[in-house]
């Protein structure tokens, strides 16, 4: 497998995690019923973003470096 695909790989894997985090940072909010008092609920779904994010950029590199 080429390095560029193994980089898009990578970068897919980042975008997703980012994309599910922000699903799941939202999803959480409505359900928990996180208030909204000075951007508190905005910090709660930027922290899960970026654990998405994290566990992207993992799997990423893990199916990256597998193939």
């Amino acid at each position: 497998m080429s390095i560029v695909r193994k980089i898009g790989i990578v970068l897919l894997g980042l975008l997703l995690g980012g994309c599910i985090g922000l699903l799941g940072g939202l999803a959480y909010t409505q359900l928990v019923g996180t208030s909204a008092f000075e951007g508190y609920s905005g910090f709660v779904v930027i922290y899960w973003i970026l654990g998405g994010i994290v566990l992207g950029l993992a799997a990423g590199v893990t199916i990256a470096v597998g193939r």
